[in-house]
């Protein structure tokens, strides 16, 4: 046990990975909280900056004693694109500064087993498959229904996640709706989930939002056509993409201010923090610029199709599928 709790301790890697951005995300929260990491020593790469995690591991931080280093890796470990210089971070396992933690992030259902990368983390630190039970999203759904003083019958969550879907970023939105629409008696039962929230699957706008900018075209196409069948407008779709994308935008702008999660939540009216902390979350991997540039490319695609000089069903899939039409 004592052996055990030492390796606890002494771990300086660690790889989360799971299709779901906001499983990861809980679980990056907890290892900043676990080693007691300050927001000033938490910095952010791409797997392919190589050069540039390399260092920052072997430096020391300007603030205190360690540093904590994220690492998206999803390009190296899941969609298994080559990077020329990985050698150079796979040396790094044998000589490593110990007062600074690598962690590794994998927005993928799997990740490459047979790479020396992920057999150096599993050697040296913890590795962590996240997946969606039951139990977790029910309990998920009770802490937050409670945290805001409602309640909500165990049958009746079943329901809801029977027609929200297992997504969380989805389920909370959900949620927040039927917190604003009981807000007077607080008790959420069947009758207002059936009112408020239209059968979905696993597969929310969310999940598009996260394709786009990931540019995983595959999931962003079948996302896209899975929404026409359903009978979603491309004008309808579009306003929902420039919707979240420029609320993620929004929400980084003001962090990178130094707002305060309260703070955000008041400026935007954001009735829920929960939201906001996603938000932020979500926005650390998408830079102010890229988000733009989506928002210009959605923009004038919205005006050239209500002009009538493009068709929407065809020219926004090909946006999906990262092709230059503005």
């Amino acid at each position: 046990m004592c052996s055990e709790r030492r390796r606890e301790i002494a771990m300086n890697f660690y790889l989360l990975y799971s299709d779901d951005k906001s499983l990861v995300n809980k679980e990056l929260d907890n290892i900043k909280n676990r080693l007691s990491i300050s927001r000033n020593d938490i910095i952010y790469y791409d797997i392919e900056d190589i050069s540039g995690v390399l260092e920052e591991a072997l430096t020391m931080s300007m603030f205190s004693l360690n540093k904590l280093i994220v690492i998206d890796a999803t390009a190296y470990l899941f969609e298994k694109k080559n990077i020329s210089d990985i050698k150079l971070l796979e040396d790094y396992f044998s000589n490593y500064n110990k007062n600074n933690y690598l962690v590794f992030l994998s927005y993928g259902a799997n990740i490459d087993n047979n790479k020396k990368l992920v057999k150096l983390i599993k050697d040296n630190g913890e590795i962590k498959k996240l997946e969606i039970s039951n139990e977790y999203l029910t309990s998920y759904i009770l802490n937050y229904i409670s945290s805001n003083g409602y309640k909500i019958n165990m049958e009746d969550i079943t329901f809801l996640l029977n027609k929200s879907g297992r997504n969380i970023n989805n389920i909370t939105n959900e949620l927040d709706k039927l917190m604003l629409y009981k807000i007077n008696d607080k008790f959420i039962n069947r009758d207002d989930i059936s009112s408020l929230i239209i059968d979905s699957s696993e597969d929310s706008i969310y999940d598009l939002v996260n394709a786009i900018l990931n540019n995983n075209t595959e999931k962003g196409i079948r996302l896209y056509n899975k929404f026409i069948l359903s009978g979603m407008d491309p004008s309808q779709i579009m306003v929902i993409l420039s919707s979240q994308i420029r609320l993620l935008f929004q929400v980084k702008r003001l962090y990178s201010y130094g707002k305060k999660k309260e703070d955000i939540a008041k400026i935007l009216d954001i009735k829920n923090i929960y939201r906001v902390k996603h938000l932020i979350n979500d926005s650390y991997y998408y830079s102010e610029g890229m988000l733009l540039k989506y928002l210009y490319k959605l923009a004038e695609l919205d005006k050239e199709i209500k002009l009538g000089t493009k068709d929407g069903k065809v020219f926004l899939e090909l946006f999906i599928l990262g092709k230059d039409l503005v």
